[in-house]
């Protein structure tokens, strides 16, 4: 048994080593040429970086550190290595929203580990799609969204209803110390549920509870270094971590297909009550006219679906939480949102979108948290889809290109005191929102890759956080701390939370 464990080790050893020597001479061609380019002043400056492995001075448990410190040592334009992908970091907001805006910047990235876990027809969905396929399915989720209400004050019954139940369920714990967590995600899953398939899912239902339950168990599992060298998937222990990670993307595909099936089972053609009834009537008439459903398949449906749910489920949730930490540790900013609700909505009823235009601190407040929290530090990279001439540089196709939110966030030379909590710095002297500081936080990214849950998000996080303000006193018996866990995204450190009724 030893000699049989011995040799399967180092065949093993023998086997990383070949694939390792592989990649490295594969590497050195693009690197050197890079690396030359870069000295003659045509790439952007940046440091140093070796082949395969990339650039290795990054704080791997906050790479946001190192982001910023080399923002203020090359500019706010730089390039650095992630592993063997060459990448541009941009740290003016100004400079990223022209970015992000010019179709040349339109492409997805193929490398690193998500391609590989949701592979074949599933990559090409409404996140990490390209080309015409993405538009034509992009452009068709947006519409069909918005007739339904998603983003729209006229469609926030769903939502209102979903708020009740979450203000019900802090009332229920009855004063005592509680995580917040599985409330937030449970709320939030349920209107982005709605939105889809027209009904409420039942979170004890055994297949909803387990996607979400996948979801949530992959999000955690995310190792990073898989992301920079995804071939360590073929060897222990990083084998047994993706396998487990593909696993769960199957299985939530095999699930997100079942409730299709159901739904069909349910629906009334051209009589369409959500998403996937929109989508399938688009299959009738593309059959009806060309005998095909084109693109529009099941496959893709599911991967739409699936993209739309994690979208709005897992950031939205996360940034709940953070806003509760955050009242925490200022209860002079809690107990200003209170009276603005009071005085705004009062306490006989529940606060409506409507009621954001009237409540500007609250929404100061909203967005300081947004900037201080950074739960998305680095969005999702864009790919150079040919050369482009950039502030006196060229960026080569393939590039990739990080919107650094991290660096701009906490920029002195925008923010002053960017270190400091302060939701008044979005309001003049009369008490109005400075529009173009508050431009100046963009969580949901720009252009025409910008989050398509931007508008159901917005309107989640202000009814969940108005109505829980406007019910409950919220305190600790622990000071929760503001360094966060690095994942998917920055998702603050669990945390107990005391909810005290008002009235």
């Amino acid at each position: 048994m030893g000699i049989s464990c011995e040799f399967f080790s180092l065949k093993f050893l023998v086997t990383a080593l070949v694939i390792g020597a592989a990649a490295l001479l594969g590497s050195f061609p693009s690197y050197f040429r890079r690396m030359w380019e870069r000295y003659r002043g045509r790439l952007p400056p940046g440091p140093t970086a070796f082949p395969f492995v990339g650039t290795i001075s990054v704080d791997r448990k906050h790479p946001d550190r190192t982001f910023k410190l080399w923002a203020k040592r090359y500019g706010s334009l730089f390039s650095f290595y992630f592993g063997s992908r060459f990448c541009v970091g941009v740290s003016d907001m100004n400079l990223v929203k022209r970015i992000f805006k010019d179709d040349r910047f339109d492409g997805r990235s193929r490398a690193g580990i998500m391609p590989l876990l949701i592979n074949g027809e599933l990559t090409n969905g409404i996140i990490l799609g390209t080309g015409n396929v993405w538009k034509e399915h992009r452009k068709f989720t947006l519409a069909t969204l918005k007739d339904f209400g998603f983003g729209k004050a006229s469609g926030l019954e769903d939502i209102e209803k979903e708020v009740d139940s979450l203000v019900t369920a802090f009332r229920n714990t009855n004063g005592k110390l509680f995580n917040p967590k599985p409330l937030f995600t449970a709320a939030v899953a349920l209107v982005v549920s709605r939105f889809l398939f027209s009904v409420k899912c039942d979170p004890d239902d055994g297949l909803f509870k387990q996607f979400v339950s996948n979801v949530n168990k992959n999000m955690q599992d995310f190792v990073g270094v898989l992301e920079v060298f995804p071939w360590l998937r073929h060897f222990p222990p990083f084998r047994g971590i993706f396998r487990r990670l593909h696993d769960r993307v199957r299985q939530n595909s095999d699930i997100l297909a079942e409730l299709v099936r159901q739904h069909r089972l349910t629906r009334i053609p051209q009589s369409s009550r959500d998403y996937t009834d929109s989508y399938m009537d688009v299959q009738d008439a593309n059959k009806a006219a060309t005998g095909s459903e084109g693109t529009f398949t099941d496959t893709k449906l599911v991967r739409n679906i699936s993209d739309i749910f994690v979208a709005g489920y897992e950031t939205t949730s996360t940034f709940l939480r953070w806003c509760v930490l955050y009242m925490i540790l200022h209860p002079d900013v809690q107990a200003k949102i209170q009276d603005e609700i009071d005085t705004v909505v009062g306490q006989s009823r529940q606060a409506t979108f409507v009621d954001k235009h009237k409540m500007p601190y609250t929404e100061a407040v909203v967005t300081e948290i947004h900037r201080v929290a950074c739960i998305t530090p680095f969005g999702l990279q864009h790919i150079a889809t040919e050369d482009v001439e950039l502030e006196g540089y060229t960026i080569p196709k393939g590039t990739e290109v990080w919107g650094l939110n991290c660096n701009h966030y906490s920029n002195p030379d925008v923010w002053k005191d960017p270190e400091n909590f302060r939701p008044e710095r979005f309001l003049d002297s009369s008490g109005c929102l400075i529009t173009s500081l508050i431009d100046e936080v963009q969580p949901f990214s720009v252009g025409r890759r910008v989050c398509l849950g931007e508008p159901l998000a917005r309107i989640e996080i202000f009814c969940f956080f108005v109505a829980i303000l406007q019910n409950f006193n919220l305190t600790s018996d622990k000071v929760p701390s503001t360094v966060p866990v690095t994942s998917q995204v920055l998702a603050p450190q669990t945390f107990n939370v005391i909810a005290t009724p008002r009235f």
